[in-house]
């Protein structure tokens, strides 16, 4: 897949935004399955740069992301 895309998984996860050759690539929502969401930049399928982290109860965070881990909080 590439471009812009919407994808659903078995177990309720979801991601909504850029695909570059099958993987998340650019920016892009995902939601997991318990209501968490992470809404920001993505690179070979992984979180990475900046974007918003959002808990279940909606309570939002600004962070940094290196492949995949959050290196910092930027609140």
């Amino acid at each position: 897949m590439h471009g812009k895309g919407h994808l659903v998984w078995p177990d309720g996860k979801e991601y909504k935004g850029d695909f570059q050759e099958d993987k998340r690539h650019g920016s892009g929502k995902f939601r997991w399955k318990d209501g968490r969401e992470y809404e920001g930049q993505w690179l070979k399928g992984k979180q990475h740069g900046i974007g918003i982290y959002r808990n279940a109860k909606g309570e939002e965070r600004k962070g940094e992301w290196h492949d995949g881990k959050r290196t910092a909080w930027l609140d």
